[in-house]
């Protein structure tokens, strides 16, 4: 949602000026330790200091994210910044696997953005929780892209990430292993 769908849709532009890439998700779903990697059930002093010592390491792969989408572009990307804020609940949320009380992290606001000169051009935003629906917030993906079109697409509620990804990385073998130029297209089979 984050890198490839944003590629593909930028096929359609003449050109791009800059990418804004939205997607927030439900936490519940997943296992111990990416609720660990996401701070969830920390109280926030906790999880600032799992930031800055790497315990709490939000999304796996913005930073991979940005140079994939800026290749495609191919755009030189100065610098990447990023930040990782805790959601704090507000009121008591829990899944199987854990209770979160209120003041206690819910989950991660993980932000990047990528510079070109002094402009960013990059940003995605992943705020993910566990059980977001109790306060309000509906889960979904949403991207712009200001260029020639400007476009916007966005859906709800969020595309599941964990059988997107286990199901991408399983269509792609065939385009892996066979190999695919620039443009997508199968590559002869040679010996």
């Amino acid at each position: 949602m984050l890198d490839l769908l944003i590629i593909t849709l930028t096929g359609v532009c003449r050109d791009v000026e800059k990418i804004s890439a939205e997607r927030v998700n439900d936490l519940s779903p997943y296992g111990s330790s990416v609720l660990t990697s996401q701070g969830v059930g920390l109280t926030p002093q906790a999880f600032r200091e799992g930031v800055a010592n790497g315990s709490v390491a939000g999304h796996f792969g913005f930073a991979q994210s940005i140079h994939m989408i800026a290749a495609a572009l191919d755009w030189e990307i100065e610098r990447v910044e990023e930040t990782r804020e805790p959601i704090v609940a507000k009121v008591r949320r829990e899944t199987p696997i854990v209770s979160v009380e209120p003041g206690q992290v819910a989950g991660c606001f993980h932000t990047a953005r990528a510079w070109r000169g002094r402009r960013p051009v990059i940003t995605l935003l992943h705020p993910q929780q566990v059980r977001p629906e109790l306060e309000g917030v509906k889960t979904g993906d949403s991207i712009e892209i200001s260029g020639s079109p400007d476009i916007h697409l966005s859906g709800s509620p969020e595309i599941p990430g964990g059988v997107a990804t286990e199901a991408l990385a399983i269509n792609m073998i065939p385009r892996v292993a066979l190999g695919v130029d620039r443009r997508g297209a199968l590559l002869p089979v040679t010996k």
